[in-house]
């Protein structure tokens, strides 16, 4: 017998044998330690295809964990805790929380095709100034075709697949909220897979793997050691952002007797923070180096703005912030509810 299975998983091993090349493509000019997390990546991008693909189901939907300090993808940051599932536009879901001290939350539930493409739009943004809670924090929230009351959210029918998203000041001395989602629409109790659905979600794994490797690396072509303009995140441009967030990007390149001062501003925002990335938007060790700073730790100057130093060793300087061991990387900044949009970072390059 000659199982369908078989053929979607020889197709996902190909995509997976062929990855290699969107990191090793000399366009890409990313350097040696590139590639080797290149190829690291590539086991974060199964673990997360699996999980987010295989075992979870849309009519019976999990909450997954995007990122921890072992496993790390689509961006994850320092000061976040994400949660993904994949939802059916034609189902209701109840969403239950308690939330305790974080700075922000949302939910972002996304449009486009069921198959592991690149999500097209953000369908609906809910972040918590428009969630009413209890007194102690708890809420519940009803995504639905047809919305009609308190903290009832419109779903709409090409919706695929959510993520929440929780900003702290303090993530490792934070708590962050319990959380839980239910299909409020009867289901059966499930059957063992079948051979058609086992091979259907093979393949919507190899399309998420191989289109997530489109975007991962980064484009390398920012400018080196300085950043480009701040920018919204924009409902239709495609993609897992929430229109919440404005983002700066630039590019690192240090000696070991080299660092960086840059000058950063900021409007009012809920949050704000800068941290360094690979060139596969993953996040450096912070469990073993400095590696971001937000809003609420930064020391301001007396004028309002920042001086935030990045260098290989750590300096005795307010605001410091490491490498974590790259010579050459990505920085990262993002803003969350801003009231008006940053100015650019300025960037000084300086040795010791």
């Amino acid at each position: 017998m000659t199982y369908k299975s078989k053929s979607a998983l020889e197709q996902f091993l190909n995509v997976i044998r062929n990855a290699e090349s969107t990191f090793l493509d000399p366009e890409k000019v990313i350097d040696e330690q590139g590639h080797i997390d290149g190829y690291q990546h590539l086991f974060h991008l199964m673990r997360t295809s699996i999980d987010f693909y295989l075992f979870n189901d849309p009519l019976r939907p999990k909450l997954m964990l995007l990122a921890d300090d072992n496993h790390k993808m689509l961006g994850d940051n320092v000061d976040a805790v994400y949660y993904f599932t994949q939802i059916r536009g034609d189902q209701e879901y109840l969403i239950k929380g308690k939330r305790y001290d974080s700075c922000y939350f949302s939910i972002s539930v996304y449009g486009g095709e069921p198959d592991g493409e690149i999500v097209e739009r953000v369908t609906n943004n809910i972040n918590h100034t428009q969630i009413e809670f209890e007194p102690d924090g708890s809420f519940e929230i009803k995504l639905t075709p047809n919305p009609n009351g308190k903290n009832e959210f419109k779903l709409d029918t090409d919706s695929v697949n959510l993520f929440t998203r929780e900003y702290f000041f303090d993530r490792f001395n934070s708590r962050e909220s319990d959380l839980s989602i239910k299909n409020l629409t009867p289901q059966d109790k499930p059957k063992p897979l079948s051979d058609e659905e086992l091979a259907r979600r093979i393949k919507v794994m190899s399309t998420f793997f191989e289109q997530t490797t489109w975007i991962s690396p980064l484009p390398v072509d920012f400018p080196l050691n300085d950043f480009l303009p701040p920018f919204p995140f924009l409902d239709d441009q495609g993609g897992w952002g929430t229109i919440d967030n404005i983002y700066c990007f630039g590019r690192f390149k240090l000696e070991e007797n080299q660092y960086l001062k840059i000058r950063f501003t900021s409007p009012e925002a809920v949050y704000w923070g800068i941290q360094t990335w690979n060139f596969l938007m993953q996040s450096m060790n912070y469990k073993n180096y400095k590696v971001s700073i937000n809003k609420s730790q930064a020391k301001a100057n007396d004028d309002g703005s920042y001086f935030v130093y990045l260098s290989h060793n750590p300096m005795d300087v307010d605001n410091w912030i490491s490498t974590g061991g790259y010579k050459e990387a990505i920085i990262f900044c993002r803003w969350l509810l801003a009231e008006e949009m940053p100015e650019q970072p300025t960037v000084e390059l300086c040795e010791f």
